[in-house]
């Protein structure tokens, strides 16, 4: 199947460009309704909380076609949403950020350009947070988010629970993710030689894997663990390039049988073993670790786990890398007490990390020094958007397996909306190198 392909300075070219007035006349405010009703009153507390906002422009029409200007009413560019349904006022007021996607997911709005639309929120997001859980209550009433926080709270990721967790992502057929994903299978960040470069997703996901394999200093005889095998793409790459002898584990059945079936596929089943495990239940010391993205998936409780086992597991001489995703420490506490959409309907019992809870954690756990961070966060941004890109080539395949408009909104709320963040540096990506003192296997330079 032919991808499509754009880049960020494309998207940049597109948003520069002014909306046609044609079709779309700019909204007149309307008179707000009396609070006689509670429809009434929530669209009051909706226009309220966004009043405050001022860079940019949205423009909300409701179903009679009179609306709201919020912001700069002088914007060439303005983000548009359309209400589609009055139920929408009541979601955003009462459940906030976690509303406001539910919103979309279940079509009581829509946006000629929902990238737009999220942009718009974030950008004004220190006068009215919006993208976030953690400052909803800056945003909206947010009443019910309490519900949401206790739903999060219900599914913790012990080892029962978090079995449960991944299969509601990742075991939700291989086919969706053979469509979105490149040839590699890779479900993490990739690192683009420049933000506009000319090159595709898998060359990208191939410097990543490479970057971690100089990073770990990787050669023949080594022995790598990978807590998290994702479709076997990393595995395969190391044994492949540098001769390494891999074990990797996965708790998603659907993962592990396509990277078992890809391993043998390319004659490399006597270098990678691939296993059904959690890793907590691995023995044993490794020469090298790797753990791409999968820290996400723990929840705070299980962090302090997750970097004792890394220490235990490593030799004295050994190298970890570790990507992930990070979260900024001046909303990292409330971002962590409360729950948003991703929690709620794409990763369930997740939750992001700051560089803080990492250093904390391995100062309590274990006896691992940072060597090394690189942060590449416009580049998640561009792999967010060749996968929405393909998510959107490919949604009659999509659809023959049986995912309806729901499922296809919400994942294009997802996509979108990671993209935006990442975008906007409100969140970042890194890697980490982590090892030992005194430590000569350490890399000279960490490229």
């Amino acid at each position: 199947m032919k991808r499509a392909n754009t880049t960020i300075l494309e998207r940049n070219k597109i948003k520069n460009t002014p909306v046609a007035r044609t079709t779309l006349a700019t909204p007149q405010a309307s008179a707000s309704p009396a609070p006689t009703s509670p429809r009434g009153i929530f669209e009051r507390v909706f226009v309220s909380a966004l009043a405050r906002n001022h860079i940019g422009a949205l423009h909300v029409f409701k179903e009679d076609g009179t609306g709201f200007v919020f912001g700069d009413s002088g914007d060439a560019v303005p983000a548009i949403i359309h209400v589609k349904d009055r139920r929408f006022f009541a979601h955003v007021v009462l459940f906030g950020e976690v509303g406001f996607g539910e919103a979309f997911m279940l079509d009581y709005f829509d946006s000629p350009d929902l990238y737009r639309a999220l942009e718009w929120f974030v950008q004004n997001s220190r006068s009215t947070p919006t993208l976030s859980a953690a400052t909803v209550q800056h945003l909206l009433v947010g009443a019910l988010g309490f519900y949401n926080r206790i739903l999060h709270l219900l599914r913790p990721n012990n080892e029962t629970t978090a079995k449960k967790n991944i299969a509601e992502h990742y075991d939700i057929g291989n086919a969706l993710y053979k469509e979105m994903l490149d040839p590699t299978m890779a479900y993490s960040a990739a690192i683009y030689q420049s933000i506009d470069s000319s090159e595709n997703l898998e060359q990208a996901q191939i410097r990543k894997f490479e970057r971690i394999c100089e990073k770990l200093n990787l050669r023949p005889g080594l022995h790598l663990l990978e807590i998290g095998s994702g479709w076997g793409g990393f595995a395969i790459h190391a044994a492949r390039q540098h001769g390494v002898k891999v074990t990797t584990v996965t708790i998603s059945e659907e993962q592990f049988a396509l990277a078992k079936e890809r391993i043998e596929r390319e004659g490399l089943s006597h270098l990678i073993e691939i296993r059904l495990q959690d890793f907590r239940r691995i023995e044993g010391r490794f020469d090298r670790i790797v753990s791409i993205e999968m820290a996400e998936a723990l929840g705070r409780r299980f962090f302090d786990v997750y970097f004792r086992k890394i220490a235990s597991l490593l030799s004295e001489e050994g190298l970890a890398v570790l990507q992930y995703i990070n979260y900024p420490e001046s909303r990292y506490e409330r971002y962590a007490n409360s729950s948003d959409f991703i929690q709620k309907h794409i990763f369930p019992g997740g939750l992001l990390l700051s560089h803080r809870e990492v250093l904390n954690s391995l100062h309590r756990t274990a006896d691992l020094c940072l060597y090394d961070l690189e942060s590449f966060g416009l580049s998640y941004a561009r792999s967010l958007q060749q996968w929405r890109l393909n998510f959107n080539a490919s949604l009659d395949h999509i659809r023959a397996p049986g995912y309806d408009e729901t499922f296809i909104r919400k994942w294009n709320y997802y996509l979108t909306s990671c993209e935006v963040a990442f975008t906007e540096r409100y969140i970042n990506v890194c890697q980490i190198l982590l090892s030992r003192p005194q430590n000569r296997e350490l890399p000279d330079t960490a490229k």
